[in-house]
């Protein structure tokens, strides 16, 4: 079931967000701190695809996205860092990067043809408005 994978991810990411925070408070810089993360993910990734045998994507435009991919990840963590440790509650800083949902759900329909209902959408407008309470 998917929705377990994102309850548990959602877990793995709140206290994620928390341990940046503390870093952060405590002098870490961005930088350094998504260094670490990173170089021990990537242990942890190399390790998983030996163990399940995983094929590395080796298309160029598969490897053009994965590209990309990256540099998005890098530039989206260091100002959510960034932004965690200047943010009054790090939960405000993590309401507005959770806008993403909003983004990526109206995207996925013209990029990937996913399915969209007017139910939908009010769920969309009401997670918006939930952010602009938390954060105004």
């Amino acid at each position: 079931m998917w929705q377990v994978s994102a309850f548990v991810a959602m877990g793995c990411f709140a206290a994620m967000q928390l341990i940046f925070a503390a870093l952060s408070r405590r002098g870490m810089s961005a930088a350094s701190v998504l260094v670490g993360v990173f170089a021990i993910g990537a242990l942890l990734y190399s390790i998983h695809l030996s163990t399940t045998r995983a094929p590395l994507p080796r298309a160029p435009r598969d490897l053009a996205l994965v590209a990309a991919a990256a540099a998005l990840s890098y530039v989206g963590n260091w100002l959510l860092v960034r932004a965690l440790a200047a943010a009054p509650n790090p939960g405000y800083a993590i309401a507005i990067s959770g806008l993403q949902a909003v983004l990526v759900t109206v995207a996925s329909i013209g990029v990937i043809g996913a399915e969209f209902s007017w139910m939908k959408a009010a769920g969309v407008v009401l997670c918006a408005a939930g952010v602009t309470l938390i954060v105004g």
